[in-house]
């Protein structure tokens, strides 16, 4: 099955940009908790675990194409995978678009 949500945000794209690859960030705005993963932000080879209660979720960064396309190969709880391209284009200097193929 394919899902492509999309919306507009009333943020900067750099902004988004930074929540997404920012491991911090990340965590602060999904309500996880940072197991694994670099201090910096994240590149291509990268594997973020996050804790959501007593599940991890992996996050395997496959592709990124600064500040517009990020790939990734993401596991969640009981071995389902899901293999997401988020898109982000920029709108104005304070709106984009995000989608989550």
């Amino acid at each position: 099955m394919d899902v492509c949500p999309t919306d507009v945000v009333f943020a900067p794209a750099e902004r988004i940009w930074h929540l997404l690859m920012d491991a911090g960030e990340l965590t602060h705005w999904s309500g996880t908790k940072l197991v694994e993963g670099p201090a910096r932000l994240s590149s291509v080879g990268d594997r973020l675990v996050l804790r959501a209660g007593i599940f991890h979720i992996t996050f395997d960064v496959l592709d990124v194409r600064a500040p517009r396309q990020l790939t990734l190969d993401i596991g969640l709880p009981f071995g389902v995978r899901n293999h997401e391209r988020i898109e982000i284009t920029p709108i104005n200097a304070n709106s984009c678009r995000v989608t989550f193929n």
